[in-house]
């Protein structure tokens, strides 16, 4: 089920490497619709001005069903295609970027979401990586079709088209409702019958105790409208660790580096074909997805998140000294551009066994089911945000500082987050999302010292004491 729901993730997550295989072809002198340089910077950036708006339409559309929402991410995704691959001016291929940019921000959360609740704890670590494993393969996958068919930007749209056209069948025929969705709506029948199919629990066998602690209702004190559970201790905890876990991220570089990666190698004195080395990029970034499903499922969050930061910091830090003693003229260095090359694709793979994928992962499984729709597309929203101001700002701090100094930021900025996640970022594995919720909560505190005091003999000490 979760690899069926990820296949929603496919089509949209091509946008992010369409406009490295169009523009090309795009301002060649035989294009059929003509653009310049401007015009190609606005086509590659569209997309991320959708982005953050799809997050906030995937945070909607999940609390009407979680099947919804990936059946509406891969309609939207179609569409934009389409457009694409229709337009006969300037204009309308940006309207398609944009639209193209919707459907990425609203899968950017609700399969790791579905994941989530339909895994079970041993599996859950690896499962909700899917989704980044997924992204990973819709980019190789993009500039594979850049590869192959390099002076045809119709086609690729075209064929990149196919992918949400596939997912829709498949989540009509074959994804269920996420059975925690129908538990917190009352529907406990229709989510037991899922669950215990998923178990493999005949449909006339009676529960287990585990499922009916799964769809035990959590009780409420009191009643409160959405922004009264939104300021609850369980959520504006994690909702500040993934939204500081989501700035490290962004302002590290992980997505400046990938963005501009062929412009540095080729800056670096090698000639390589621009699309063998966007395949190359993609294929890095793939690798490293598909490992970190197995560390994650292996060390939990915080392990891999400490490896990939420290190897982030590593990598630039010795691309920025490269970079500074070649600008400032300190050494002669002739390895004919091998150096940067290492570093890149080495700072790629770093990023993706941690700093990529984990937050991302984490969004679906940290935050309480009341709130979880709302925070995941806000997390996500200002994690975008995040990454087109670092994008949007990256020529001017080159201007500014030199490469050397922008590298040096990057290189900073990857050390604190490595910091910020050794000290602050709690460990999920193997916890239920029960378990989970109550981990962020005082009630589990209140319950810890009760049961200690009942061991130790002091039930007659006051709970503030």
């Amino acid at each position: 089920m979760s690899l069926c729901a990820n296949s929603s993730v496919l089509g949209p997550s091509m946008a992010f490497g369409y406009s490295a295989v169009a523009l090309g072809p795009l301002m060649s002198p035989t294009s059929d619709v003509k653009i310049d340089k401007f015009q190609g910077n606005w086509i590659a950036t569209a997309t991320a001005l959708g982005i953050p708006l799809g997050c906030m339409v995937s945070s909607y559309t999940m609390r009407r069903g979680r099947k919804l929402s990936l059946l509406i991410t891969s309609i939207v995704s179609i569409v934009g295609w389409l457009v694409i691959y229709l337009a006969g001016t300037y204009e309308q291929i940006l309207v398609g970027r944009i639209i193209s940019g919707i459907a990425t921000g609203t899968a950017s959360v609700p399969a790791t979401v579905y994941s989530a609740e339909v895994a079970s704890p041993k599996w859950r670590s690896t499962m909700v990586t899917w989704t980044s494993v997924a992204i990973a393969i819709g980019v190789l996958i993009v500039y594979v079709f850049g590869y192959t068919f390099k002076d045809n930007w119709r086609t690729v749209a075209l064929m990149c088209a196919l992918f949400p056209l596939i997912s829709i069948v498949l989540t009509l025929a074959v994804v269920p409702e996420s059975p925690i969705w129908l538990r917190d709506r009352g529907r406990l029948e229709e989510a037991l019958q899922i669950l215990k199919k998923f178990h493999g629990i005949p449909k006339e066998a009676a529960p287990t105790q585990q499922l009916c602690q799964e769809l035990k209702p959590r009780p409420q004190r009191k009643k409160r409208n959405l922004l009264g559970h939104m300021l609850k201790r369980n959520a504006l905890i994690p909702f500040t660790i993934m939204l500081g876990y989501f700035f490290f991220q962004q302002f590290s570089g992980i997505f400046v580096v990938v963005y501009y990666a062929v412009d540095i190698i080729q800056s670096a004195g090698i000639t390589i074909n621009p699309y063998f080395g966007a395949v190359l990029i993609g294929l890095t970034r793939f690798l490293g997805t598909i490992l970190v499903a197995w560390v994650s499922g292996t060390f939990g969050r915080r392990i891999p998140s400490i490896v990939s930061g420290s190897g982030m910091t590593i990598f630039m830090g010795i691309l920025s000294a490269y970079l500074l003693m070649k600008d400032k003229g300190y050494v002669e260095i002739n390895d004919g551009g091998l150096i940067p090359i290492i570093c890149v694709l080495m700072y790629i793979f770093a990023s993706t066994l941690g700093f990529l994928v984990i937050p991302f992962a984490m969004v679906g499984e940290v935050y309480p089911t009341k709130v979880k729709e709302v925070l995941t597309g806000l997390t996500t929203c200002i994690s975008y945000i995040f990454s087109s101001i670092t994008v949007k700002t990256y020529p001017d701090m080159e201007s500014s500082m030199g490469r050397h100094g922008v590298f040096i930021f990057f290189t900073v900025m990857s050390l604190l987050g490595t910091l910020f996640v050794a000290f602050l970022l709690p460990e999920t594995k193997g916890k239920t999302l029960r378990e989970i919720e109550d981990m962020f909560s005082k009630k589990k505190v209140v319950l810890d010292l009760q049961e200690e005091k009942m061991v130790m003999g002091l039930r007659d000490v006051p709970d503030g004491v």
